[in-house]
């Protein structure tokens, strides 16, 4: 008898699960969707198509009620992990196997261990940005190959159109998320500012007439100093006020902080000073570099001049060049004015001391700099309309013409 009821129950069950017409909901587990991009720039762009990609995903996989997986060390996981902190998603870890972790180059290829576990583990995976035959395009080529799902998130300048239209072919399917869905995850945590349309610029002054330092910034890749690494995130996430960290924006923080922050990075001996040089702004260009090993330029066509009487009431001193036995003679005061001559790590011939260096012990607060005795330089003119509602002090224009313009 119990054996017969338990049959007619299962044909009971199986006639309910395939009836349309039965009024039942059969709960299926929630699916694990990866979101996959390649390599970010180092300067993030708040405005980035990629990042507008992201949060389209995140409020889907939240608005769906499915489970997102997350591999430590894949490009873009913090942002991906603090979006889904921020809108509530549940999240999984992947952990990388020892087949995975332990397989041989001819194995694997070259793509990441973290990377394969991540794509093996999810049921569905999202492409937000994916460079030519770069190690997500590899990885998602072999998952669409296991007849695995793949969705491209389709907006303008994510993907080559050769990446694209290489791996629709081999299976992968395209999503366009709405506008709506691209907005900043909360609410800016600035208010749109009206900014003056015109600003006065001042003329610069000759090589004669220079009485000024001068410190230049460049772009601040990833989080500002004393910003936690959680806001960092968040003011990308949200496209807030402090999300640009371009040169200019650099230059901005200086002005509204009133202070230039000192740091130890490159200088002996570990002490924190802010550095500025004495050649006059007009004999400037012509030393700004381009560092290969580094992908970036020396310095950016952005900084503030103050003048070199006020620094010098401050503590400011010019740099002491030498070698070894220069460092070795000198007292502890002096130690954080030592620069070497030639660094044993730069090109052969390379001569710092025509930099003309001083250097400020600590960091060098503004609040006091009369607008005289200070200056900013920008590389055009909208620039300066963007500094000039803040700035106390006057602005000039940097004075390479390859890169000033007043357009």
């Amino acid at each position: 008898m119990s054996n017969r009821a338990d049959s007619l129950e299962i044909q009971r069950y199986s006639d309910l699960a395939t009836n349309p017409s039965t009024n039942i909901t059969v709960m299926s587990e929630p699916r694990r969707i990866a979101i996959v991009m390649s390599r970010l720039p180092r300067l993030i762009n708040p405005q980035a198509m990629w990042l507008r990609g992201l949060r389209a995903a995140l409020r889907r996989i939240q608005e769906s009620g499915d489970l997102l997986v997350i591999a430590n060390g894949t490009a873009g996981s913090d942002f991906v992990r603090r979006g889904a902190e921020r809108l509530r998603i549940p999240i999984e870890e992947t952990t990388i196997t020892a087949d995975l972790g332990n397989a041989s180059p001819d194995e694997v290829g070259a793509i990441p261990p973290q990377d394969r576990a991540l794509l093996a583990t999810a049921d569905l995976v999202l492409a937000l940005q994916v460079r030519t035959n770069g190690n997500i395009h590899r990885a998602l080529q072999e998952r669409l190959a296991r007849n695995s799902p793949v969705e491209i998130v389709d907006l303008p300048e994510t993907h080559p159109r050769a990446v694209r239209d290489d791996l629709v072919e081999r299976g992968a399917t395209l999503w366009s998320p709405s506008d709506k869905a691209q907005s900043a995850l909360g609410s800016c945590n600035h208010s749109q500012v009206v900014r003056p349309s015109v600003c006065e610029l001042v003329p610069q002054l000759s090589p004669d007439e220079w009485t000024f330092l001068s410190h230049t910034t460049r772009a601040c890749t990833g989080r500002w100093p004393c910003q936690s690494a959680s806001d960092y995130v968040d003011s990308i996430l949200d496209d807030a006020g402090d999300a640009d960290h371009s040169a200019i924006a650099a230059l901005e923080q200086i002005v509204t902080q009133r202070k230039l922050l000192a740091a130890s990075r490159m200088i002996r001996g570990g002490h924190a000073v802010v550095c500025l040089t004495a050649v006059p702004l007009l004999d400037l260009p012509p030393l700004r570099k381009f560092q290969t090993h580094r992908s970036r330029w020396d310095f950016e066509p952005y900084g503030i001049c103050i003048r070199q009487q006020w620094l010098q009431d401050r503590g400011a001193r010019p740099v002491i060049y030498g070698n070894e036995a220069t460092w070795q003679s000198l007292e502890q005061r002096d130690r954080p004015f030592f620069q070497f001559t030639s660094s044993p790590s730069s090109s052969p011939g390379t001569d710092w001391s025509v930099e003309r260096e001083w250097r400020h012990v600590g960091d060098l607060d503004l609040h006091e700099l009369p607008a005289a005795d200070g200056l900013l330089f920008v590389r055009c003119y909208e620039d300066a309309v963007r500094l000039s509602r803040s700035s106390p002090w006057p602005i000039t224009l940097w004075p390479d013409p390859a890169e000033a313009t007043l357009d």
